[in-house]
């Protein structure tokens, strides 16, 4: 069913033409091998320093007790490098040409890939240098606009994106490994061609070689219509592209089976996801959840950086009110049970240990400068967890600075996922079921939004000034603009407005009536600064840095605690800020002068359902016998009844997926049947 052959690049370059002529365990070898060398390679910090201009970070400064003259003593040293972790983008959503305009400083895949490579492997201390390495999971089509497929015979012009050769140059950034991944077109009509080729390689410039992959496995068409996971079986297609093990390897093991997993991943092994509440994306993770070699690959991360899924959505509004009727009630469906299956199902709960937890994001479609800020974010998690003293700027130590975060994240975390200690929140309460009342499964992930800003400098530093008020105005941005943009994925604007009272966002983080639920129980910002900590402590530690106004203006927007529901955080990340074009960081994406403002937002899984369901539960609608129906009868009918593919998805182990879709359709039908007053 699957091809695992891959062509030498020594002979592609010798004939220009693409024939498999290796084997996949000849093929391993070679990746192994290139994995192997690139372990070896000392990082020589000497040389290195002639490559970067002399300012920012780098620049001399005067010894004190608090800092060392010498910029190596101070970020870099004799290192060896080490893969932290694995990102794995399931389906085009995060990529796609769209995404692009958005986008200042990146116009293609090539450039958020090079930007993703230097970011990361910017992560310095004395004793190593990390880096990270990317897959892509593709649909039929996709792969043209990521400049990731040539077909058999076709040769690579000096055009391409990724493989092609500029005039003047000699391979300058990407260096090939290997050709991999012929699909034979085991769906009938699914695919033309007799074999297409993703190349997997690998960028220079930094010590620790980045290995980038494609995999397409989709036919042609699927995921284009609203009901697509009725007439298709993933488990024939998907699942045996992902769900594999040594003896009969996939092409998802082909890129990241190797047999050492501490050499191969150190030891995070996978711990972004990158997807999107589409059927592709949906059933890549199925197969992945049901191949034990894979799960073992998912890291456990920890209570500071846990496993995240992260996805990209539009504004609930504004996806009802562009959308026909029966694409937009599909979606809502299909938004929900996915969001169910990711926070509910229990393969994915016991990802790296049941005690470990993870965390579902959920990112604006419209989120400008979104990929580098998601970069720059993914650096910040690792400064913190492996890179403290020389990344983060607090007057709290570590072990107290740590032991907060931890303990806040349990408290709230607590309130809405099952534990020991909790029952946890459930995802859609209960709905009846042929008769029968079924309650919903509880929630094992936390559910959070979160958006983005930029800041100047000037702003930055200015938001430290207890005498101006400019603490107050960054705050009212934060909550007023940049959480409100957040969480218009998962609420309608309506729930988000702003009250004119003295708390004027209470009802969304406080609200005063006991049977209202918070939207929103924790608030987590994080300022990322690319400059030196020492620059950064000499001037921020000079006109005190707790946030104490900041808090303060919190409370009074939101009427909860700052100090249990808020959580402030100053970032240094000095690698993060483009230094100019003879510097080793050009590409980066930000000037030295931005600030990243990150915020994020734990949202309440109870209100999220029935904001997603309540829309279809609005209108009535004529069905084709001459009866009125609800949206859900539109949806669903044909699925609802046909109990032949519900013994199929329960057999193929998607008996979750399958509870969820019932559980949505009918509380959606009988409320909307009961508000409308229809008979059965």
């Amino acid at each position: 069913m699957w091809e695992h052959r891959a062509i030498s690049n020594k002979l592609f370059k010798n004939s220009g033409n693409m024939n498999p002529t290796e084997t996949y365990v000849r093929l391993m070898d070679e990746v192994e091998d290139n994995v192997a060398e690139a372990h070896r390679q000392q990082f020589n910090h000497h040389e290195f320093l002639t490559l970067i201009p002399q300012r920012g970070p780098w620049e001399q400064v005067h010894s004190t007790d608090d800092t060392k003259s010498d910029p190596r003593s101070r970020y870099i040293g004799p290192s060896k490098p080490k893969l932290l972790n694995t990102n794995l983008f399931v389906g085009s959503t995060w990529i796609e040409s769209d995404r692009f305009k958005f986008e200042r400083r990146l116009n293609n895949v090539r450039e958020f890939l090079k930007q993703k490579s230097v970011v990361n492997a910017n992560m310095w201390t004395q004793k190593q240098l990390c880096t990270t390495q990317t897959f892509f999971f593709c649909s039929t089509g996709d792969e043209d606009r990521m400049g990731g497929s040539f077909l058999v015979g076709e040769e690579i012009g000096n055009e391409h994106p990724f493989i092609g050769v500029p005039a003047g140059e000699e391979w300058p950034e990407w260096e090939t490994i290997l050709w991999g991944l012929g699909h034979r077109g085991v769906v009938p009509d699914s695919d033309p061609q007799d074999k297409v080729y993703y190349p997997s390689l690998m960028h220079r410039g930094v010590a620790f070689n980045n290995r980038l992959g494609w995999i397409r496995y989709s036919p042609a068409g699927f995921g284009k219509d609203a009901s697509g996971y009725l007439m298709t079986r993933p488990q024939t297609w998907i699942w045996p592209a992902v769900n594999g093990n040594r003896d009969t390897a996939t092409s998802f093991n082909l890129l990241v089976n190797l047999p050492d997993r501490r050499l191969s991943f150190g030891e995070e092994g996978i711990t972004d996801v990158f997807c999107t509440t589409g059927k592709t994306s949906l059933y890549t993770i199925m197969g992945m959840m049901s191949s034990s070699t894979v799960r073992q690959m998912f890291g456990a991360g920890s209570e500071m950086v846990p496993l995240e899924f992260h996805l990209i959505e539009p504004g609930i509004d504004e996806w009802i009110k562009n959308a026909s009727d029966e694409d937009k009630y599909a979606r809502l469906f299909e938004v929900t049970a996915t969001l169910g299956y990711l926070l509910t199902d229990d393969a994915v709960g016991s990802l790296g240990g049941a005690a470990k937890r993870k965390r579902v994001l959920i990112y604006p479609q419209d989120q400008g400068n979104l990929l580098t800020c998601v970069n720059a974010s993914q650096v910040a998690d690792h400064a913190l967890k492996s890179n403290y003293a020389a990344t983060v700027f607090t007057k709290l130590d570590q072990a107290d600075f740590m032991n907060r975060v931890s303990r806040r994240f349990k408290a709230y975390a607590d309130l809405v996922t099952a534990s020991d200690f909790a029952k946890g929140s459930r995802w859609i309460s209960q709905a009846t079921i042929e008769g029968e009342k079924l309650l919903g499964p509880n929630v094992h992930s936390i559910l959070s939004v979160r958006g983005y800003d930029i800041l100047n400098m000037n702003e930055y530093m200015e938001s430290f000034n207890d005498v101006s008020a400019a603490p107050e105005r960054l705050m009212r941005r934060v909550v007023q603009s940049i959480a409100t943009n957040a969480m218009k994925s998962l609420f309608p604007y309506d729930m988000l407005g702003e009250k004119g009272v003295q708390t004027p966002f209470a009802h969304i983080f406080s609200p005063d009536r006991a049977s209202e639920q918070p939207l929103v129980y924790y608030t987590d910002i994080r300022f990322l600064v690319p400059t030196s900590i020492d620059k950064l402590r000499a001037v921020a530690g000079a006109k005190g840095a707790d946030r104490g106004r900041m808090r303060e203006a919190f409370a009074e927007m939101t009427g909860v605690d700052p100090m249990t529901a808020l959580s402030i955080s100053d970032l240094c990340l000095p690698f993060l800020a483009d230094l100019g074009s003879d510097s080793w960081q050009t590409g980066t994406g930000l000037n030295e002068d931005e600030i990243i403002v990150e915020v994020t937002l734990a949202v309440n899984p109870a209100v999220v359902w029935k904001n997603l369901l309540e829309p279809t539960t609005d209108e009535i609608f004529d069905l084709p016998k001459g009866k009125k129906g609800t949206a859900a009868n539109i949806w669903g009918d044909i699925f609802i009844n046909n109990t032949a593919l519900h013994d199929r998805m329960t057999k193929d182990g998607q008996g979750g997926y399958l509870n969820l879709l019932k559980l949505a359709y009918h509380w959606s039908n009988d409320k909307a049947r009961k508000e409308h007053k229809l008979e059965d």
